[in-house]
């Protein structure tokens, strides 16, 4: 039986549908191969996430780098007062420590034992966390160490000893320049000088080696005496009169008095006895010549001492620190017999080894 002319197989159908299926399996092969790539894009793309993410939990248990910048803190200033009388002396030495002690590095606290609330300013230093006390004088440095509880520098003060009794944080500075520079300015402008009395109290005999050194170093014989009085000084110095051309004074008031010195120096000018004392003021009692410390280097070695102090505390500290400059005043009226040329004011600065 014949079939319909409908569907009978005709080989130009048959080349088309094989182009068709072709294509179609072609095309279905791209999508398959496609969506393979795509696939693989995703899944691929999730692992540097998920890196990430363990990269992270890893980095979170590690302490995070500390990317602060420390800046020094400025040192707070450190507490210092100064106890003092008003006296020129004193206030001159005041005057000068001031400028050492910036604010920058100081709180610095000024008493003057000479006002009328000096008990109150005292009373508030009690307690003063880190304080050290500058005392200019024997009565501030007794006031310092009986009323406030802190380490004391003290200055300006010959019979010191009483301060270091009872193991207290306490130093201080030398009353007297140089007995070296003394005795050699005194040489130098007096040549004449050869044999110098000195009249010392028990508790300054070491003084006595010291200047004997100084003096034969200036060719002069020293005659020394041991005091315990005022008026066993005036004996002794008169005893002395004959065998010596001078007088070496010390800043002594346990064997001086202001009468015994103006019998002392009145005595001393009628016997031709040259006299060199330790203030300015006894110029004008008879003295040839004053020699004393100058501010400058009184208000140094007391920073120096005082730094120390607040470094190391006292036991690297000597009890008493030395000196290093002197100021040289002459009397012109029992200058002139000398015949001797000095500057016009009468005073010069003579500098030693700090």
């Amino acid at each position: 039986m014949k079939m319909p002319e409908a569907v009978k197989d005709k080989p130009a159908d048959r080349t088309v549908l094989r182009g068709v299926l072709r294509r179609l399996v072609i095309a279905a092969l791209l999508m398959l191969l496609l969506c393979s790539i795509t696939g693989c894009v995703r899944r691929n793309s999730r692992v540097p996430a998920l890196l990430n993410k363990r990269t992270m939990a890893v980095d979170s248990s590690r302490p995070a780098a500390d990317t602060r910048i420390d800046i020094p803190s400025k040192p707070s200033p450190r507490e210092v007062a100064v106890l003092f009388n008003n006296a020129p002396a004193y206030a001159e030495v005041v005057g000068q420590l001031k400028k050492m002690l910036v604010p920058a590095s100081y709180r610095l606290t000024l008493v003057d034992l000479g006002a009328e609330n000096w008990r109150t300013r005292v009373h508030s230093l009690r307690g003063r966390q880190g304080l050290v006390v500058v005392a200019i004088g024997l009565r501030a440095a007794r006031i310092a160490r009986d009323q406030i509880n802190a380490p004391v520098v003290f200055a300006q003060v010959f019979n010191y000893q009483e301060l270091l009794v009872g193991g207290r944080a306490i130093r201080g500075v030398t009353a007297m320049p140089p007995l070296d520079l003394q005795i050699q300015e005194w040489k130098k402008f007096d040549p004449e000088l050869h044999r110098v009395g000195l009249l010392v109290s028990q508790s300054h005999r070491d003084l006595i080696l010291q200047a004997d050194h100084a003096a034969k170093a200036a060719a002069v014989t020293l005659k020394a005496e041991i005091s315990e009085s005022d008026r066993e000084t005036l004996y002794l110095f008169k005893r002395l009169a004959p065998q010596i051309d001078g007088l070496w004074l010390v800043p002594d008031d346990r064997i001086l008095s202001p009468a015994v010195l103006k019998e002392l120096l009145t005595y001393a000018a009628l016997h031709g006895i040259r006299v060199c004392v330790f203030s300015d003021v006894l110029l004008q009692w008879g003295a040839l010549m004053s020699a004393t410390p100058s501010p400058q280097d009184v208000a140094r070695t007391l920073h120096h001492v005082l730094e120390g102090m607040m470094a190391d505390g006292a036991n690297t500290l000597p009890a008493v620190t030395p000196l290093s400059e002197l100021v040289v005043r002459i009397n012109r009226d029992v200058a002139a017999p000398l015949r001797r040329t000095f500057p016009p004011r009468g005073s010069w600065v003579v500098r030693g080894k700090p």
